[in-house]
C-alpha cells in the first residue's frame, strides 16, 4: 500500500486517482485533507466528481487512517509539513488544497508556510481566529473529550456534526469509523487543532480562496465561515444548504459543484 516516509517516524498513507486525459497538459492536482477523526474515506463522494478533471490526492493525516500513529504530541504545523513532504515525493509543484474542519486548518498552515505550493485554498466547515467565547467552548469540548471513551466521543461529535435531516445510515457509518480511532492519537490531533490561531496571518494570504460552510453546521457555524472569508483578501463564501458540518458528504452535489466552479474560474 502507498506510504511515504515524511520524517520523524511518520509514514503517510495516500491514494492518487487520475482519470484526466493523458494526452493533454494536466491541470494542477487537488489535495483533499480530512477532518478530525476521519480519513481519506471522508471524500468518497468527491473522487468520482474530481478525478476526471484534476489528479486527486487523498491523504490520511498523521495519527489517522492507515498513516503512522502519533507517538508524541504534535502541532498543525507538523501536519502541514507532512503534507508538503508527501506532495514533494509525488512530484507535485503546485496544487489546490481542499480541507474540511481540521483539514481546513492544516490547509491554512500549508498556505502560511509554503505559499508557492498553493494554487488555491478551499476551506470547508472550518475556522480561522476564534473569538474568545468560541475558544472557551472549544476548550470545554476538549476537556469533555478527555473524560470520554472513543465510542462516546464518536457518537457525540458525529451526531452534532450532521444536520437533523441526515440519513441515519450515513450518520451511523461515520460514528462507527470515528470510534475506531486510537483515542490517544485523536486527542493529540484535537489539541493541535484547538490550539491553532492564525492571528493576523490570514490577511497576508494571496492565493484564491473559497470558504464553504453547511447552512446547519453546529460545530463551526456559518458566522465563523463569514469571519474567515472576511479576513482573507478576496475570499469567496458559499453556503451549502441542507448540510451540517460534514457538508461534502451530506450535500455532495452542491459541494462538488461549488468547488469545481471555483477551480474552473481560476
Amino acid at each position: 500500500m502507498p506510504h511515504v516516509d515524511v520524517g520523524g517516524g511518520i509514514a503517510l498513507y495516500y491514494e492518487l486517482y487520475d482519470f484526466t486525459p493523458p494526452w493533454k497538459a494536466g491541470p494542477e492536482p487537488v489535495v483533499f485533507l480530512h477532518g478530525l477523526g476521519g480519513d481519506r474515506r471522508m471524500w468518497l463522494f468527491q473522487v468520482p466528481a474530481f478525478s476526471g478533471v484534476h489528479p486527486t490526492v487523498l491523504v490520511d493525516l498523521r495519527g489517522h487512517g492507515l498513516s503512522s500513529p502519533a507517538g508524541e504530541d504534535f502541532t498543525i504545523q507538523n501536519m502541514a509539513q507532512d503534507v508538503i513532504r508527501l506532495t514533494r515525493h509525488l512530484g507535485i509543484e503546485r496544487a489546490h488544497f481542499v480541507g474540511l474542519s481540521m483539514g481546513g486548518v492544516v490547509a491554512q498552515q500549508v498556505a502560511f508556510d509554503f505559499p508557492l505550493v498553493v494554487a488555491s485554498l478551499v476551506l470547508a466547515d472550518t475556522f480561522g481566529s476564534l473569538p474568545q467565547p468560541a475558544r472557551e467552548m472549544a476548550q470545554a469540548a476538549l476537556e469533555r473529550m478527555e473524560q470520554q471513551t472513543m465510542a462516546e466521543i464518536a457518537r457525540e461529535r458525529i451526531t452534532a456534526a450532521f444536520s437533523d435531516a441526515v440519513e441515519l445510515a450515513m450518520r451511523e457509518y461515520f460514528i462507527e469509523q470515528v470510534a475506531k480511532n486510537d483515542r490517544t492519537a485523536y486527542l493529540r490531533a484535537a489539541r493541535a487543532t484547538f490550539q491553532f490561531d492564525p492571528a493576523d496571518r490570514l490577511g497576508k494570504l494571496r492565493c484564491p480562496t473559497l470558504v464553504l460552510v453547511g447552512q446547519e453546521d453546529r460545530v463551526t457555524p456559518p458566522v465563523l465561515a463569514e469571519m474567515l472569508a472576511t479576513n482573507i483578501p478576496g475570499a469567496k463564501l458559499k453556503i451549502i444548504e441542507r448540510a451540517g458540518h460534514i457538508s461534502n458528504a451530506e450535500n455532495p452535489k452542491a459541494f462538488n459543484e461549488g468547488v469545481l466552479s471555483f477551480l474552473g474560474s481560476l
